[in-house]
């Protein structure tokens, strides 16, 4: 509402039912939009605040994992070559036939659980 209305308002207050307000709602809307725009700017400072946050954190995870990733990737590097030796060596045989042989069992296995879950369904 404007000052204007207010003063109408005012001015032809015996002609309406409502009493006049004497600027009351001008101030109140002044005061919200005041709260209104303080919230505002709250919440762009805040987005900042935590933008800046983040951004410290990734950095310090980013020289955390420079620091440990040289010594991670030596050791994963030799699991994998020892990993290729034990699959490329003697035993590499013996290995393929027990995974083929697991993969039966687990089929097997899950066709059975799969019955019994439907079993124990049907019979509630």
């Amino acid at each position: 509402m404007s000052d204007f209305d207010a003063l109408l308002k005012r001015s032809f207050a015996e002609a309406h039912d409502e009493p006049a307000d004497d600027g009351f709602s001008v101030q109140v809307t002044h005061a919200v939009a005041r709260g209104e725009r303080a919230a505002r700017v709250r919440n762009a400072f805040q987005t900042g605040a935590m933008a800046v946050a983040g951004g410290a954190v990734l950095f310090g995870l980013y020289g955390m994992t420079m620091n440990f990733a040289p010594g991670v990737l030596t050791s994963l590097g030799f699991g994998m070559s020892r990993a290729h030796e034990v699959l490329s060596g003697p035993g590499a045989n013996m290995m393929q036939t027990v995974s083929a042989g697991l993969l039966q069992i687990m089929l097997v296995t899950g066709a059975l659980a799969g019955g019994v879950v439907a079993y124990r369904a049907t019979q509630e």
